[in-house]
């Protein structure tokens, strides 16, 4: 990660005391190709007190101005606010939306099926299970029970690190960035995953932005368990490669993933032979690994 390059400087003297502006330029180009983030700062004295940030991925193509463009407008807005109403800018103005403090667990588990009592709820349970044999913490996000919004990229978390949507993901995230162990249980929907569970994939971008941006590290291992209702080998075709690249792009490495294919016909995994002792054995042997690193 780069050091910002200080652009433009502005001093304002008012009746509240001295601001200074200070336009930065960021080189994202390690994130994306020719991404560059505008960052305008604020200070009173020397306490920062605003913040404001626009990156070039956040203007799609076509638009009127430019985002270098956008943030010379938002400096010289900013100089013009701060001489009308300097009391404005005397406390810290935070438009930023942090992790929780709470919510870390060494193993978390997804459970992308809209069904509570389906298949792979109850791999999900197993998965829960041996955690807690193990004396780990764990926690399994049912994610049709959560409010979870689709990414509408708009790349803001590249900016500060953090997704403007308000909703639950920030509990996703929370949990995601401190685990030892992710587990992704899911059926297969039109030959993918679940709606749901694809808008918790997509949002991790945040993570990813954070990761890149920030600095902050994933170090868990990952593992897939899916079920599908046609025999074969073909219905998961399309769902292994989306949680490999969901789990990769936070730098996460997948272990084998545990496949359950024919459900249709079985309805029910619990009557699968040797179904539970799969899943809980993958699961343990991940488990051993992380707690011997």
């Amino acid at each position: 990660m780069n050091e910002d390059a200080v652009e433009k400087t502005v001093e304002i003297e008012t009746p509240e005391g001295t601001f200074t502006i200070r336009l930065s330029t960021g080189d994202l180009g390690y994130v994306y190709p020719d991404m560059v983030r505008y960052t305008i700062e604020v200070l009173c004295g020397t306490r920062p007190v605003y913040t404001y940030a626009i990156n070039s991925y956040e203007v799609p193509p076509g638009s009127l101005f430019e985002a270098g463009k956008v943030a010379e407008i938002a400096f010289a807005r900013l100089a013009h606010d701060i001489r009308s109403r300097p009391e404005i800018y005397t406390r810290r103005r935070v438009f930023t939306r942090p992790l929780p403090k709470e919510g870390a667990y060494d193993v978390v588990i997804l459970q992308g099926s809209p069904r509570t009592f389906g298949n792979s709820a109850f791999a999900a349970s197993w998965c829960d299970d041996e955690a807690g044999r193990a004396g780990l913490s764990s926690r399994v996000f049912s994610i049709h029970d959560m409010d979870i919004r689709p990414c509408v990229g708009c790349y803001v978390c590249y900016n500060e690190g953090y997704c403007p949507i308000d909703d639950d993901m920030p509990w996703i995230i929370r949990a995601i960035e401190s685990a030892s162990l992710v587990v992704v249980c899911t059926p297969v929907y039109t030959n993918t995953v679940p709606s749901g569970l694809k808008a918790v994939m997509d949002r991790c971008q945040w993570l990813h932005a954070r990761v890149k941006v920030l600095g902050e590290e994933v170090r868990a291992r990952g593992l897939a368990i899916a079920v599908a209702g046609q025999p074969g080998k073909e219905p998961f075709a399309c769902v292994t490669p989306v949680v490999d690249a969901f789990m990769k792009n936070l730098g996460i490495q997948p272990a084998e993933p545990v496949l359950f294919s024919g459900l249709d016909r079985v309805r029910d995994i619990r009557k699968i032979e040797g179904a539970e002792d799969e899943i809980r054995a993958a699961v343990r042997t991940l488990l051993m690994h992380t707690t011997e690193g």
